[in-house]
């Protein structure tokens, strides 16, 4: 994946990104079959789900019908498989696929520009993914087949031309938030309670929010090949330094504004605790602020987890 796509969107680089390269380290006796399987684990990045999901379970978190019992619903791991291996492996690796002009520069490395996997191949297992995706999503909720497609259409706007929606600044980040945060928050208020609070919508789209700005982090492990190619990130149009003072902000403001919805609320407890997750994430970026380049990784690894802290406490802020 050039810098990131998937359902919903995913970008990779939101989370730690070791981007799963078991090839490089694969023992020279490993059969044929197990380095396929290798590639295509490298392809999905297994790692890149997880705040997918979570987001899936936030949405789950604003259902009032949401208690202890629920961990053992199976619409609960279905929507889990769905939005993670399923959907989040689909566009992680239809973005891989487009972008394989960029990671030729970028990671020669990775499965479809080093020939581990074929276009042929590639095009097949996307599509496999595709229609199982769908089936899960109709079988917990038939509503929840149009946030896939959604999901589905956005990947391939953001890394495919003509449109290749990457280009445009704010723009492929906002797209790639929406699909990451909305569409699986939806998705899990869906499964169940069955319909849509605008309520945590609201505080839904205020991650969306932070996470357009979490995703610039992704921008600055790929200034060389964004430049070639014409991908206008932040850090290309305004400059490292700049592109990541403008991150954090959008990042803070986001998360910031999820505490001020829910103080116009009346819950003052909640938005304290949601305001409270900023802090540390504060402390990790001025080391990431110092180093853009060299930091965006490590604060990532370090700071997200209280990201998706603050999210959930939101959502259950506003369950219903």
């Amino acid at each position: 994946m050039g810098r990131g796509g998937g359902v919903w969107l995913v970008k990779e680089g939101v989370v730690p990104s070791s981007s799963f390269r078991l090839s490089k380290t694969a023992s020279p006796a490993s059969t044929p079959m197990r380095r396929k399987v290798s590639a295509w684990i490298e392809l999905l990045k297994p790692v890149t789900w997880i705040p997918i999901m979570c987001a899936y379970v936030a949405g789950a978190l604003c259902s009032a019908k949401f208690t202890t019992a629920s961990l053992a619903d199976w619409r609960l791991w279905l929507g889990l498989v769905m939005s993670g291996p399923l959907i989040s492996g689909t566009c992680q690796a239809m973005n891989d696929y487009f972008d394989r002009d960029v990671d030729a520069i970028n990671e020669p490395y990775r499965p479809i520009p080093s020939g581990r996997i074929s276009l042929r191949e590639a095009t097949l297992g996307i599509s496999l993914l595709c229609g199982l995706t769908l089936v899960a999503a109709y079988l917990i909720h038939p509503w929840i087949v149009a946030l896939a497609v959604i999901g589905i259409v956005n990947a391939h706007l953001y890394s495919a031309k003509p449109i290749k929606l990457k280009r445009i600044v704010w723009v492929g980040n906002a797209t790639v938030a929406a699909s990451y945060i909305l569409l699986p928050w939806m998705s899990g208020e869906l499964a169940f309670k069955g319909q849509i609070s605008w309520t945590a919508t609201a505080v839904a789209v205020c991650y969306v929010i932070a996470s357009i700005g979490s995703m610039t982090t992704n921008d600055f492990k790929s200034l060389e090949g964004d430049a070639r190619m014409a991908i206008h990130t932040l850090p290309q149009v305004f400059g490292v330094r700049r592109g990541a003072w403008l991150g954090v902000f959008v990042l803070n403001a986001g998360q910031l504004a999820a505490a001020g919805l829910l103080a116009t609320l009346g819950e003052w407890g909640w938005a304290g605790l949601v305001g409270a997750t900023v802090l540390p994430q504060m402390w990790f970026q001025r080391t990431f602020l110092a180093d853009p380049i060299g930091k965006a990784v490590w604060y990532n690894a370090h700071a997200q987890g209280f990201l998706v802290l603050g999210m959930f406490l939101a959502a259950w802020a506003v369950r219903a």
